[in-house]
């Protein structure tokens, strides 16, 4: 129903305003003057006009719609807040109220195509609010926006050539004013071109990074509003994403009953397979058997997670003891090892046995 149209910035000084865009950004203006200047883009239009009332700078923005006295009556009926009548110009007719958080916004009714430039295009503006929850509701309900991006910090909704974005106020950089409405201009090779803004004398708030969704960097104009220059990611592809491999991890619904005789052929026969819904049962606690009999006399203290006094014989928490499985044969071995080192330690002190020489008879050796 409504289409971003127009962010229009009110300033205190258009000279330097208009100089900032004109020699630093490389806009081209189609009408200039001391009351007005307007910058055509690829997306929607960027216009300044003077402060007059003595109020600080501030920004508002502007959605297109085909029936004026309809989408003024479909406001009111769903709760916006309209600031006047509607005012007749020279180019249409224009209405003006504020979301919940008192950021100014028009809907305006042209009586001639808005023009378009062959330039930088404008595409997203920027609303830093303070209840996102709230300003999401007002815009995706209210105006009629529908909703692209969904995430706790950055929402973003389809408003025709440009986009309109939300997010929360603390996100926002520390150099640009969280207040006002800030607004980007998507470049194509981004690189490229910050190299030559920077020599046209353009000051970037944050060099140029490379995220998952593309390349950006910010800017500041002389009232401070908050400028981004982004080049979104080329989306892969289609030869790319075929060649990627393929894995699927999740169970068939059938499967072959036997196996076909050859391996070009296919099975004649399917079953379905009953995927598993239950999953397994915790085990019950066992049942004491008739034979529980009360403990009277106190365990000592047992292992980790066991009770020391258990009541009951059939207590699974009690300590059990385990049964000495293997003690009595190593003592027999022990004693055994300790006989024949003994024994061998009683061999060395005894005195060598020698054979006795033959003895002649009458006591003569022969």
């Amino acid at each position: 129903m409504f289409r971003l149209m127009e962010v229009l910035l009110y300033t205190p000084d258009m000279s330097r305003m208009r100089a900032f865009y004109e020699r630093a950004v490389g806009l081209k203006h189609d009408a200039a003057d001391d009351r007005w200047t307007s910058y055509p883009t690829r997306g929607a239009l960027l216009a300044l006009r003077p402060v007059t009332d003595g109020r600080p700078p501030y920004a508002e923005i502007t959605f297109t719609t085909e029936d004026l006295d309809d989408g003024v009556r479909v406001l009111r009926e769903r709760g916006a807040r309209l600031t006047g009548q509607i005012q007749v110009r020279g180019w249409g007719r224009l209405a003006r109220f504020l979301d919940p958080e008192g950021n100014p916004l028009a809907i305006a009714q042209p009586t001639q195509p808005v023009p378009t430039g062959d330039g930088l295009r404008l595409g997203s503006a920027v609303i830093h609010t303070r209840d996102l929850a709230a300003a999401k509701s007002f815009y995706h309900h209210v105006l009629g926006l529908k909703i692209a991006i969904d995430s706790p910090w950055w929402v973003e909704l389809d408003a025709g050539r440009a986009s309109l974005a939300l997010r929360p106020r603390a996100a926002a950089p520390a150099g640009g004013d969280a207040r006002s409405p800030s607004f980007g201009f998507r470049v194509r090779g981004l690189m490229d071109w910050a190299e030559k803004a920077r020599e046209r004398g353009l000051h970037f708030a944050t060099a140029p990074r490379d995220e998952d969704w593309g390349v950006f960097a910010d800017a500041n104009d002389p009232d401070g509003n908050e400028v981004r220059f982004y080049e979104p990611a080329e989306e892969p592809a289609l030869e790319e994403e075929l060649a990627e491999e393929f894995e699927d991890e999740a169970v068939p619904h059938q499967t072959a009953i036997r196996k076909p005789l050859k391996k070009a052929s296919r099975a004649a026969s399917l079953v379905a397979i009953k995927p598993a819904y239950h999953s397994q049962a915790k085990p019950r606690r066992k049942r004491p058997s008739a034979t529980t009999q009360d403990v009277a006399k106190a365990r000592g203290s047992g292992p980790a997670r066991t009770r020391a006094k258990p009541k009951r014989t059939a207590d699974e928490k009690r300590a059990k003891a385990k049964p000495a499985i293997g003690r009595q044969g190593k003592a027999e071995r022990r004693v055994t090892e300790r006989k024949r080192t003994a024994a061998a330690k009683a061999s060395k002190t005894r005195p060598i046995k020698r054979k006795a020489a033959p003895r002649a008879k009458g006591g003569r050796k022969r």
